[in-house]
Order: structure tokens, then sequence, then C-alpha cells
């Protein structure tokens, strides 16, 4: 099925200097979404279903131009379009292929309870409050942002050694490593 906010979001994407947000692209089709939706549905199911038709309309467009020469990164806070460089083709990460493929498939749309969409949300919120973490995780780990998983291993292991109170490190700076070691395993090692 063609997603009918595909042409709108697809315009205002092109027209952009800089990226935009999930709730600029929700903002933006608000009226379309009167003859998408069912009225009188739970509230919960309202935002999940508005969410789902700009999702999937971002992964169609993201997957159609992948041949083009622009690539579509899709995060919530940061959506935009960028040329690909001379030579290569937009790749997907297995992030954006696992998301996909469940924003692709239509039947995600209406075949959720509200309990389950009460659990997505909870799960994303929890990641998202993670990423607040994220800079004070990596300086506590003595790290720059734009690292890898293998370095953040690395970073980890060799700090926890020194804090390990067995070791003769302090309990409260073992404590503090691994809480921010956790932090990076949640937001890095998923995606």
């Amino acid at each position: 099925m063609t997603n009918p906010l595909i042409i709108l979001i697809l315009g205002y994407l092109r027209e952009q200097s800089s990226s935009c947000s999930l709730v600029d692209l929700v903002a933006l089709c608000e009226q379309d979404f009167i003859s998408l939706i069912l009225k009188n549905i739970d509230p919960q199911v309202v935002i999940f279903q508005k969410n789902f038709f700009v999702m999937n309309a971002l992964y169609q467009i993201q997957r159609d131009i992948q041949t083009e020469e622009f690539s579509l990164t899709i995060f919530p806070l940061e959506i935009c379009m960028i040329p690909n460089r001379a030579g290569t083709k937009g790749t997907l990460t297995t992030r954006d292929s696992d998301l996909a493929r469940y924003y692709l498939d239509w039947s995600n749309l209406n075949n959720i309870t509200v309990e389950e969409i009460e659990t997505l949300f909870s799960s994303f919120w929890q990641r998202y409050s993670a990423r607040d973490k994220i800079d004070a995780a990596l300086t506590t780990l003595g790290i720059d942002k734009n690292v890898g998983w293998f370095e953040i291993r690395q970073a980890y292991q060799k700090k926890i050694v020194i804090s390990h109170p067995d070791k003769g490190g302090c309990a409260d700076d073992f404590i503090e490593t691994r809480a921010a070691y956790e932090v990076l395993r949640f937001c890095y090692h998923r995606t």
C-alpha cells in the first residue's frame, strides 16, 4: 500500500535546509490524519497510528531513494535527506532494517493492543532518557563521542580493573564506571 503522506513529507524534506524531527512531521500531517485515523479510539492508539503513518512514509521514501543520489537519515530528533558522496549508494544499518521491516508491514498499524502500545512507549522513553546520560557516561569512561562499541568495551575494561575494590579501587568509582558502561551498552550495543 502506498502511504498517502509520502508526497507531503517528501516535499517538506526537499525544502528543508536542515534536519527536522518526527514531531515536526506529525504536525505537518495533522490535517491528513483526520481522514486516516478512526474517531473514538484510545488516545494512545491515535498517537501510535500518527507515528506509524509518518514512519511508514519515511521508510518508503528511504527505500525508494536508495538508488538515487540521496540518503534519508531517520532518527526521532533528526530526519534529513542528504546527498550521497560521489560513487556511493545509501546503505541501511541493522537498526534501520529492523525498524523499516516493522513500519513497512501495514498489519502492524491495526494489529496492536493498547497494552502493547504502552510497552512500546515505555521502551522508547527508557531509551530516550538513557541517551541524555550518554555524554556523562562517555566522560566517566574517558572517551569521545565518535567511538564504536569495541572502543567503549576496551575503555570500560581498563577503567573497571583500576576501580575494582578488590584491586584497591573505590567502590563508588566502580559503581559509577559500571553504570556508565550499562548506559552505553543500552544505547550503542543495541544499534
